[in-house]
């Protein structure tokens, strides 16, 4: 692939030489600016490992829901959880959560314009009105902190500009797709600009019930956005945001499977047949609004980021993936957040830059939770937890010369989280109950070196840390298994490359990167069904990461990654060396590898635009217990795009498809031997269907 491109780059570099003909001079990448250290830069001149989505790409690449952004960023995992329908497990660089209890906080932070979304329950959103995407990876312990050990997702929306426009998209497909999506924008007065979006997002079930002959596994989404936007006085510019979602898909049930020789086969015939004597239940309801302002005041600026959030999701699934009731479960979780972020950015022409804030969070959730293996539970867990974190972080750089900055960055956390659990038998009686209160605190910290070798190439070295808090195993049924565990660190050792090559239609990133990693947090179901919850252990995780984007000619756009995962178990106890020696760690596949490209074909009146992107990702573990029977199998898949965009129409129309060679592979999935369950969770089989946009103005 890398000749390939090189030799077509080096060819038309020669062509356009040899003919000095402006146009294929002029055939560049678009500048891209990224905020992902709190002030505009250019990506390229950004020392992170940093991969960014923006603009037209969004469309091309189908990028719709989170899960999308696995197809454009080496080393990550994104997948729906285990059994939810809108649980977004995220593992990057082999560290993240995939349980999905508010008691086990994610490692990877997931912010929407500057506000952090807690839980991975709610978090698989769809993308509608969105300017880019900033996938930060690594630690980001300095300017995000909380819960990003692993690293950062960012989603940045358009901003309302008073542009009046009315637009609508439309999408079917099989399996019963049909998407809408309404986009409305207006000025009122002469400073206040509008935005509202809709979106309806439905498809049928992939999976077939054969007991209630229905399809189960399927999409009932519909949300919207409203966004409000005004300046006042010369320096001064506020945004209010407003959104809103309702989800009434079914919880995602899992197929039975065995194994015989190494090779995992369905029980009943097909990966994509289940058998549950439970109806299911899995309701959605989320709200936010949002309050940012930034006020200039010369030689700094002044960010304020205020938000409310709330969550309801009333759940019931079956997870033994039979007629029998080995093992149901259900949980009726409430959930609000709110927060307060200030943000202080220098803005004068010094060789001394800076970033500064204070940031303030409380979360509350509680939740009714009852477990049924082979009966109907008899107590019902009232398990709450209120928690309150704060930090205070500074990073600044310092130009020592044209070429050589030097970054230093601190963060000091802390945080509380104040659990109880009330564990009621049926008959209303308290079986027992455990309240369990504990701060924990941490100074973060960066240090980073960037030289600028010329105005192309750029290099940096850098040495991060990050912090996860410790918690509570909120899933345990007995006193004993309710128990603490501590906090995860990590500290990060990166050093990279940045190159702009052949007048800026090249741009190729590598880097190296070793995470030390202690205090992991691992949940498991023992043979009995129960989760519990330890710091087991630590790891050594290191592997490189390689990002290319190339305009090979005006038409063709090319983009390629490829990342590895090396992971070893360390710091284990004697007691615990049996398990974890020699033990290959979960959801870290050694090779994971992306490209894509883009080709737009002018016609006569109208462009012909050809999208396509493949995944390669290498087997990896769902379980601690590396058990087989779940694990994920290597695979690859592979989407496409046709469309067809007039230049002087208000509409354009293109054919789409996803995992078009029909792969399947396994999300997730319970291997519990003692309750006899081994089920796996499917991906999305063959899609494909015919997208409509309109614009009325």
């Amino acid at each position: 692939m890398a000749v390939a491109i090189v030799t077509a780059l080096g060819s038309g570099n020669a062509q356009a030489q040899s003919t000095q003909s402006t146009d294929e001079q002029a055939v560049q990448l678009d500048q891209v600016s990224v905020t992902a250290q709190r002030r505009e830069q250019q990506v390229q001149k950004t020392p992170l490992s940093l991969t960014v989505i923006s603009g037209p790409e969004l469309e091309r690449m189908q990028v719709t829901r989170v899960d999308d952004v696995k197809f454009t960023t080496p080393n990550i995992i994104i997948e729906q959880n285990t059994g939810t329908s809108s649980g977004a497990k995220i593992i990057m660089r082999g560290v993240g959560a995939d349980e999905s209890m508010f008691t086990n906080d994610p490692a990877v932070a997931l912010y929407i314009d500057d506000v952090y979304i807690a839980r991975q329950n709610g978090a698989m959103f769809d993308l509608y009105d969105v300017e880019r995407i900033e996938v930060l990876r690594g630690p980001q312990g300095t300017l995000y902190g909380r819960n990003a050990t692993g690293g950062a997702i960012r989603y940045i929306s358009k901003k309302p500009t008073g542009e009046d426009r009315l637009s609508a998209d439309l999408s079917v497909g099989n399996l019963g797709r049909l998407d809408g999506r309404v986009m409305f924008a207006t000025r009122v007065g002469e400073t206040l600009d509008v935005s509202a979006a809709v979106l309806s997002r439905n498809r049928d079930g992939i999976l077939h019930d054969q007991v209630g002959n229905r399809d189960v596994n399927d999409q009932d989404v519909l949300a919207g956005r409203l966004a409000l936007a005004s300046t006042w006085g010369e320096a001064s510019y506020a945004t209010l945001s407003i959104d809103r979602l309702r989800e009434r898909s079914t919880p995602a049930w899992g197929t039975p499977v065995g194994m015989v020789d190494d090779k995992v086969f369905p029980q009943l015939g097909s990966f994509y047949q289940t058998r549950t004597d439970a109806e299911g239940l899995s309701d959605m309801d989320q709200f936010g609004v949002a309050l940012t302002s930034e006020t200039d005041f010369g030689s700094f600026s002044w960010r304020n980021i205020l938000h409310y959030r709330t969550m309801d999701h009333h759940f019931y699934m079956d997870v033994d993936g039979t007629d029998q009731m080995r093992y149901h479960l259900e949980q009726d979780q409430q959930q609000k957040q709110r927060g307060y972020e200030a943000q202080f950015t220098s803005q004068h022409d010094g060789p001394f830059n800076w970033v500064a804030g204070v940031f303030a969070f409380q979360e509350s959730n509680d939740q009714p939770t009852r477990s049924d293996i082979f009966a109907r539970g008899a107590t019902t867990y009232y398990v709450e937890q209120d928690t309150t974190a704060w930090a205070v972080y500074a990073q600044g750089g310092y130009d020592f010369s044209d070429r050589l900055t030097l970054t230093l960055g601190g963060r000091y956390s802390s945080e509380n989280k104040d659990f109880n659990v009330v564990a009621r038998r049926n008959d209303g009686s308290i079986d027992f109950t455990k309240a369990l209160d504990k701060t924990w605190t941490r100074p973060d910290w960066k240090v980073m070196l960037d030289y600028d070798f010329n105005d192309n190439i750029m290099g940096y070295a850098s040495v991060t840390t990050g912090f996860k808090s410790g918690g509570y195993n909120g899933r345990g049924t007995t006193f004993a298994t309710i128990t603490p565990v501590d906090a995860e660190t990590l500290t990060a050792y990166e050093i990279g490359v940045k190159t702009t090559l052949l007048d800026n239609r090249v741009r190729l990133n590598a880097n190296y990167y070793r995470l030390d990693y202690d205090g992991i947090q691992l949940t498991a179901v023992n043979p009995e069904g129960v989760f519990v919850m330890t710091n087991a252990t630590g790891a050594l995780i290191q592997g490189i990461e390689v990002d290319l984007q190339a305009q090979v000619t005006r038409k063709l756009k090319v983009n390629a990654s490829f990342g590895t995962i090396d992971g070893e178990y360390q710091n284990y106890s004697d007691a615990n060396a049996a398990y974890f020696n020699g033990r290959s760690m979960k959801s870290s596949p050694d090779l994971q590898w992306n490209i894509g490209a883009s080709y737009v074909q002018p016609l006569a009146t109208a462009d012909l635009v050809l999208s396509a992107q493949a995944r390669y990702t290498d087997e990896y573990y769902q379980n601690q217990d590396t058990s087989r029977l779940i694990m994920t199998r290597a695979n690859t898949e592979y989407n496409a795009r046709v469309a067809y965009e007039p230049h002087d129409a208000n509409w354009s129309v293109a054919l789409w498809g996803k995992n078009l060679s029909n792969e399947f592979s396994s999300t997730g999935g319970f291997d519990i031997a003692g309750l006899g369950i081994g089920v796996i969770y499917p991906n999305v089989p063959r899609t494909y269907g015919v997208e409509f946009k309109y614009r009325f103005w």
